[in-house]
Parts: C-alpha cells; structure tokens; sequence
C-alpha cells in the first residue's frame, strides 16, 4: 500500500504535505508488522495509531516526526531509553489526522468519552507502572517547516488520556537543615531526599534583591535577574542526609530556626522539552472530556512567550471533566509563559511540584470561575515579569510576575512556598470596570452554576503557606496594583500614575463576616511588603514576620481580625497607613464572626487494580476545618489527617469494573452535596454525573461493596515437635515464663548504663495483612509465621543515652538522654550490637511483627483506629503541619501506653531497623518456622513508622525497603537477644 499524501489546512491557507503512516495492528514502533505495508515511520510523517491498536515507542531517534495521532494508544517502553523528536501529538478518538484544538481564547469542544467508548490514550509511564529510575523517556517537542508558529509544536488531548509518570521520588525540594555559606559543596538538607549524582537542583535566594537602583542619578527599576542570589547547580553526589555540589557555592543560603531556605530538584526521567528553546517553543494542553494526570515529569524550555494558552502545562476549560486530575512532583523550568494554568477547570490537584524561572505569573488561574482546585506544597522560584496576552480574558490582568496568581479564592493553597519572585509571591486579583463584569457563572455546593461576584468568595483554605526573598509583596489579598517598572517613575522616583499604582485591586468588595477570608499560619521573611489588602474582612490566626520593611501595608482594615502575630526584626514599620472603607459604617464597624457552614471537597485521584478482584482507591479532601470522615461507596475510608487530607479505601470489584461515590463531611456535621462519581474499569475510567442533591451517605449506601476475599497462605503446625511451647495467646508473659521457667525481665548492662529487655514468647501468627485499609502489595499474602523459641527484645527503642555509652557519641539530629537514637545506619547498628556484647542483635521482620502485634489481629497493636494509634505511638508531624499528635521531631521513650507484650513505641517515633534484607514479594514464598528474610538483596527492612509518618505507615504490618547506609533522623533501631 503507497504512502498517503496529507494536506494540512489552517483556516484558507494551505500548508505542507506529508506521507502519512498507519498503524496494522499491536505491536512495537520499530518493528514493519506494526504499520500498513510494512513501512515503518519516517521524518517527516504524519502517524496514525488507530483505534484499538496499542504502540509501544521502543525507539531512542533524533528523527522528527511532524506528527502522531493517537486514536489507539501509544505507549513508552518500560525497559529501555526512549526519545521521540515530533512537531504534534494528539490524542482524539477516531482516525482525523488534524492539526488544530489551539484556539484557546474560544470555548473548548466537548471531547468527552461517550458511554461505551474506548479512550485513545499517550502513555509515557502510567500510575501504576511508572518508566523506571534506570530509564529515560523524553519527548522533543520540534517545530516543523510549514506548521503554525503560535501554535505548535505541541501535545494536546483532546479528550483522550494523557499520562507522564516517572520514577517517584522521596521529595521533589526541601529545606535546608543548615545554612550553606558561600563556598560551600557539601550540603545538609532537613529531610532524606533520595537524589543522585548528575541532578540538576535550583538553591532560591535567601537575601532579597534591591527593588530600586539609582542609574545615572535616576532611580530605576532593575530586573530581577540583575542582582538575584537564586543559583543552579549539580549534584556529585548524595546520602539521606545531603548532596555534594560538583562546583562551589557563589552565594550564602541561611537555614535559621524556622527562616531556612530550600533546596529543589529539577531533574526527572520523563521529560517534556521543546528542541530550540530560543525559538518556536512547545506547549501541552488539556482539553475538555480528556483523562489522565501527571507525577514526576520534567517540563523544561516550554511556554510560547506572549502567545495565549501556549504553556507547559495547561487545563483548557476542562470545567468539572477532569476531577481528580492531578500534577505530582512535577518540575517545570525555564518556561517563556507560565508553569502549570488551570483555566475554566475545577477540582484540579497540583502538589509536591517545582516551578522555577517563568515570564508572567507561574501558578495561575485564567478566568475567575475556576473552583475547588487544590494547590499544595508546591515551590515557585522566579517568576519574572511579562505582559498582557492578546486577547486575555482578564483585561486587568497585567501579568506582573507572582508565584501563585488567582482571581478566585474559593480554592485551596496549603503549604506552599514562594520566593524570589520579581512582584508577588501570591497575587489574588479582580478588578470590576465598565469593560469587566466580576459576576460570573460560579459552581456551587449542590453542582450547579450560579451568577456570583467572586469577589465575595472565600478560600477553601489557605493555610501553611510562607514566602520569603520577595522584593515587593509576599501576599496582595485583592490589593493595589503598585509600580511594576522604570517607566512608572518620573526622573525623580516617583510614580507617575498614581490613579493606576493605587488601582487593580477589589474596590473594597470582599466576603461577608461571617465567612471571611481566613488565613492560617503564614510566613514572610526577609521581604519588603509582608501583607496588603484592599478587601473587607479578614480573619487571620497565625501570621509571622521577620527580618521585613513593612508587616501589614496599606490595607484596609474594615472587618479584619489578627491573632498570633509574631514580628521580629522589623525595618520600617509593623502596621503602616492602614485605613478602613466598607459598604456601609455598620460593616465598616462590625467583627467577623467566622462560621463553619461549608462542606469538604474531595477528589478521587488515583487507583490500583489488585490481584484479588480488588481495587485501592485513593483521593484527596480539603477543608477548613477538620474532616471528619471519608466515604467511599459508603464504605469509612483511611484517612491521613493534613491541610489537604489523603485518604484510600479498598473495594471488591470481582468483574474488573465499579462505581465509585466518594465525599466526605466535617466535624461540624457539614456533609458534601456535590461527591465525585467515577466510573472505573480496567479499561477505561468515565466520570459521571449522578444526581447531585442526593447525599453522599445515601447514595453511597445503595452501592456497598461485599467484602475482599482474603489472600491467605494458611499452614499446619505440629507444636509438639517444637522445643518450647507456643503462647497461646491468652496468658500474659509473666504467666508464659513462669510456665517455661524464663524470667519475664531481665536488664543488660551496657558500660554503666542500664538496657531493658523483656521477654517475647514463641508464638504463632498470620504475618501480614489482607484488605487492611491502608495495606501495600508488599504485605500481601497473609501467612503463617512461627516464632519457635523465645527470645528477648528492648522494652523501649534504643536510647542516645544507651548508645552512646557504647560508643562515645550520639549522632542524633533531636538530642536528649532519653529519646531514641536515630541517624544511625543499619551498619551502624551493627557496629553497636557487636561493641555492646551479650549477644545482642536486630530482630529478624518475623519476630518485629509478632512482637509489635502481641497477640492482636487490628491495625495497631491496641485497636483499628487512630484514636487508637494515638493512645500507643507518636504518628503524624510533618515539616509542615501536624495531623497526628506527635510534637515537631522525637519524644522520649515509654510515654505512651504498651502492647500486651509491655513493649512501648512499636507505633511510630523511628522506624526500627531489622536485621533482613527487604525484597517486596518475599511473603509468597517465605517458610513458616522462623523466616529470615532474602538471602541478598540491595535493601533492609525497616519497622514501625515514624513520628513524621502517616498512620498507615504505623501499623503492625507496615514493611519498608532501605538502603541500608542510610540514615536520618527518622530512623532508629531496638536491640534483641536470644536466651542465654
């Protein structure tokens, strides 16, 4: 069969042609039986992956291919290096080979998938399989003679499923756990990172850039980039601790008390590039009705600079079609228009991402009636100044450089970091004029639309949030506009346009009293303006300044409420020239009076199909408050308590397919009317729109579930061939010893400083888990375990005090005689256990779970729930909020209740190293007497959760893999000894 010719047509204007490659049949890319006439793809072709047929891109090529319509699915491999050079890649339903779906400034077509429709789909690493550490998968996006400029090169779905997912990575940006002085190469970080050599991290300014420069005798405006100590370097090489620079450090970066700086990793195995990044850029979008979502991909060199909707990643009025729709862990750098937009689209999750260099606003909302979206943990870096794009929706939008920019705040920012940016760390705008109605179609609590003048919506929440090295504004809450360049000022310095310079802001419109804009918790340092509103009614719990000119500048007080202010090192002032206006005096003299009356959002973001006819679902809920619970087809789901709340359930699904409802209410009773409904196959997932005023709890309950069928290896055990009597789960030690003649206690003296060290029988148990919320494949299947002689084990984790008498030092980043030691690695225990003597040594996985479990078959040793957790162990503080209830790093040992075993801190604290090597499918085929764990392997086990974890990482069955040099400060061990 010859080659097709195509002709490309835009508007009347004809463009090139090209041969046009059709897909036969499954297969991979570099094999002929994959395409019609054997002919595989050329540059230069057009390429149709058909209906049906899935492409697997085996193929590493500096070939360009003009482009690929995926109507099947083309897939990356998993197990090689891939590089695809192409000018478009559409994803639509059908065989049109068409270049066109840009017109971003008119209404987006509808692409949803209908009832019954097979989704075309890109895949470059999926969810659940993303391309390994080991690989790299990079699209080149490259422009092609004869294509349209403004719009491509591109890749663009158009309501298919757009997936790019590379390795996970333990965190994608960190704080710093000390400052790093100019000079510096070697770098302590606060947190275990993961990184490698050959990364490419971004070190934010810790100093703020001048603002005004005298040239010539005139005062000026510089850029940004004129002065900014912002810097870029490589990693040599990294532990859990920090990294090694490859070149020196050129500027000093503080990390002071709670004033640290960061550190942010750039470099990802998927990536997204454009070919020539000083000339035709490439960009991504998502249509309305499309699927998929994004984690730890790179997007470098995007963005067409002043061209509308041409940014690297982009969600084109995709109203509420693609709820749940996430972007994880994600960098996007260098970009010439933004970093990640959400325009017309609602229930977006974007977290964990690094957004660093950006011309106009980084994080941006396009329109104003975007809603329920949630922007968490995010970095942004450098956003620089840009100007308005043609045919903007927002006229008053002047594109002046903030890190996270909105015109509606019913959304949520939790934890998120701004810096060094050239105006705005965060930037809400609405501006009414005769040109520009705020009153706009707005969804609400019940799923439908309603006319609203956003300038009265409140925040979901905002909370946790913190900017620093911010030359003008660290938070403009609908404010003045302020001066942007040197062409504001006369020759003298001052502005020109004062009518402008005081302009751009709310007009004194604001939400009402009792549902005011609530701030929670932020941090400004070293910066010039900390806060500055022109809208009413205010309510802020939790505000920190330091080393700032001006606190709270020019705002309008009317309605505002502060609590827990804390300034220190104030240049100018703490409160300057702030005023009051309102609608009428009465409002202008009013309290706020918050109330509660708004229901959680949640959104299901992820889901994994196991092995047992079952599916985990997981999602994310936010709220102002706290919530309560999560429902899943009616069905409590785990929780994991934070500004954005994680949740996961898992559900029976024997045929492969289900109906998912998940909402959730709060703990004052308020109980989401607008749940998201998702039906879910192997094939395909379709989101759909039941009747929205029904309840979450009604509709849940017509579609529970039947419970999981258990995966369990169950075996036989002749406990009269054993040399020692098997507990029998009801007796208490002291009972069990006295039977054995062992003593229930005994204390091992470690060069003066007491060990003590109880007695764990022997014992049989199912090891593991089996439809425990919560549960990872590693714990799967549940089996029978035999502990078959007793043993000793420390009654508490393993004291720096104990620790230190052995060795002469304490290498613990908490300090105190009597809390756990921790930054010690699985070697270093080694090194203990043998100077310390008696026989000592690590718990082998087997006897940790069984000593943890004492007897219990829950969650936790105590109970299923986390009221019980809570009673046992130290759970849930991470670095920026607290959702369990332990204190900001370690506590003392033995403060919390123990199992039946009198073991205390088996939840939570440190992780506890045990002495087998991890491998995650050891359960299908480990022995029944006594299993030791892998004979090899690269990692070791480790027990027991953190004070920083989750609740799911604290329970009895909870495996983890780690390498074992490391160390950091959330991991510890406990010393065992057989009898003597």
């Amino acid at each position: 069969m010859p080659r097709f010719l195509t002709l490309f047509f835009f508007g009347a204007a004809l463009h090139a042609s090209a041969a046009e490659i059709h897909s036969a049949g499954s297969g991979p890319w570099s094999a002929p039986g994959t395409w019609e006439n054997g002919q595989k793809p050329a540059a230069g072709d057009v390429v149709l992956i058909r209906p049906g047929h899935r492409v697997t891109y085996d193929v590493s090529s500096e070939t360009v291919i003009r482009a690929v319509h995926v109507g099947g699915t083309l897939s990356f491999a998993r197990d090689q290096d891939t590089l695809l050079c192409t000018g478009l890649i559409r994803i639509a339903a059908g065989e049109e080979c068409r270049e066109e779906g840009f017109e971003c400034h008119a209404p987006s077509p509808d692409y949803s998938l209908p009832e019954g429709g097979q989704r075309p789909a890109l895949e470059v690493g999926t969810p659940e399989a993303p391309i390994p550490l080991e690989h790299r998968a990079v699209i080149r996006l490259t422009y092609v003679q004869g294509m349209d400029p403004e719009s491509f090169p591109a890749i663009m779905s158009c309501g298919g499923r757009m997936d790019f997912h590379g390795a996970p990575m333990l965190r994608t940006w960190v704080k710093l756990g000390s400052s790093a002085s100019r000079g510096s190469r070697e770098i302590e970080l606060a947190e275990p990172t993961g990184w490698r050599a050959g990364d490419r991290v971004v070190f934010p300014a810790t100093e703020m850039s001048e603002f005004y420069q005298l040239r010539d005798g005139r005062r000026v405006i510089p850029s940004l980039l004129d002065d900014s100590e912002t810097e870029e370097a490589e990693v040599l090489g990294a532990d859990p601790r920090g990294i090694l620079l490859k070149e020196p450090l050129k500027f000093k970066h503080q990390a002071s008390g709670e004033f640290r700086g960061e550190v942010a990793n750039l470099s990802r195995n998927v990536v997204v590039e454009s070919a020539d990044p000083k000339g035709h850029r490439g960009h991504t979008v998502y249509h309305r009705g499309s699927a998929g979502s994004i984690s730890y991909a790179e997007f470098r060199h995007l963005g067409k600079k002043d061209v509308l909707g041409r940014y690297p990643i982009h969600f084109h009025l995709c109203a509420d079609t693609m709820r749940g729709s996430s972007v994880v862990g994600a960098s996007v750098w260098d970009s010439a228009n933004r970093w990640v937009t959400i325009h017309g689209s609602n229930f977006i999750v974007v977290r964990d991402c690094v957004g660093y260099r950006s011309i106009g606003h980084g994080y941006f909302f396009e329109d104003g009636t975007e809603v329920n979206n949630v922007f968490d943990r995010n970095l942004a870096v450098q956003a620089l100044m840009g100007k308005p794009l043609p045919l903007q929706v927002l006229n008053f939008d002047t594109n002046d450089a903030a890190g996270f920019w909105w015109a509606n705040c019913l959304n949520a920012f939790t934890r998120n970091v701004a810096v060094d940016c050239e105006k705005f760390g965060y930037r809400f705008q609405m501006v009414k004029s005769p040109e520009f109605s705020p009153v706009l179609p707005v969804l609400q609590p019940n799923g439908k639309r309603r006319q609203v003048d956003v300038r009265t919506l409140p925040f979901i929440r905002f909370d946790g949030n913190e900017a620093h090295s911010q030359r003008r504004f660290a938070l403009n809450l609908g404010g003045f506009h302020g001066q942007s360049e040197t062409a504001d000022l006369d020759r003298d310095g001052n502005v020109i346009d004062r009518a402008a310079y005081l302009g751009g802001d709310v007009q004194g419109v604001g939400p009402d009293y009792k549902h005011p804009f609530r701030i929670k918790d932020f941090l400004v340092w070293n910066s010039h303006w900390g806060f500055h509103s022109t809208a009413p009614n205010v309510s802020i719990k939790g505000f920190t300044a330091h080393d700032v000119n001006y606190v709270f500048w020019r705002s309008n007080a009317a309605g505002h409420d502060y609590i827990d202010l804390k300034f220190s090192d104030i240049h100018v002032s703490e409160f300057f020239n702030n005023w009051g206006a309102s609608a009428t005096r009465e409002d202008l003299l009013r309290y706020v009076e918050p109330v509660d009356d708004a229901a959680p959002v949640t959104m299901i973001t992820g889901w994994e199909w196991l092995a047992d006819g079952r599916v985990k679902v997981s999602g994310v809920t936010v709220d102002d408050g706290q919530v309560a619970e999560v429902l899943v087809n009616g069905e409590k789901a785990s929780i994991t308590q934070g500004p954005a709340c994680d949740w996961s359930h898992v559900l029976y699904a024997p045929e492969g397919k289900i109906d998912l409802v998940a909402g959730a209410s709060d703990q004052l009773g308020n109980e989401e009317k607008n749940p998201h409904h998702l039906s879910l196959s192997r094939e395909s997932v379709i989101q759909t729109s039941l009747p929205l005023a029904v309840s979450v709890k009604a509709d849940a309950a017509m579609m529970v579930q039947p419970p999981a069928p258990a995966e369990v290896r169950e075996s036989t055990v002749d406990a009269a061939s054993l040399k020692w009597p098997l507990w029998d789960g009801t007796e208490s030690v002291v009972d069990y010893a006295h039977r054995t003649n062992l003593a229930p206690v005994t204390t091992i003296d470690l060069q003066g400083t007491p060990l003590e060290m109880v007695l764990v029988p022997a014992g049989s148990y199912l090891m593991g888990s089996a439809g425990e919320s919560g549960a990872a494949a590693d714990e799967s299947p549940q089996h029978r375990v035999v502990i078959s002689k007793p043993f000793y084990l420390g009654k508490y984790e393993l004291t720096q005090a104990q620790y230190q008498a052995v060795t002469g030092k304490n290498p613990s980043y908490y300090p105190a005689a009597d809390k756990p030691v921790e930054q010690v690695t699985w070697g270093d225990t080694q090194a203990f256990l043998q100077k310390a003597g008696h026989a000592l040594r690590l718990p082998i996985e087997a006897e940790w779970e069984f000593a943890c479990r004492a007897g219990s078959t829950t969650a936790y040793s105590n109970g299923p729930d986390q009221s019980d957790l809570s009673a046992a162990g130290w759970w849930g503080r991470s670095a920026e909020v607290s959702y369990g209830n332990a204190p900001d790093g370690t506590t003392a040992v033995g403060k919390k209740q123990p199992n039946r075993f009198g073991l205390h801190d088996m939840h939570g604290n440190v992780y506890e190293w045990c002495s087998d090597f991890y491998a995650p499918d050891y359960y299908r085929h480990a022995p029944v007497m006594d299993p030791a764990g892998p004979s090899s392997g690269e990692e070791r086990v480790l027990r027991g959760g953190s004070w920083e974890g989750a609740a799911e990482s604290c329970r009895s069955a909870n495996r983890n893999g780690f390498n074992g040099k490391s160390k950091g400060y959330l991991l510890g061990f406990r010393a065992a000894m057989d009898l003597p």
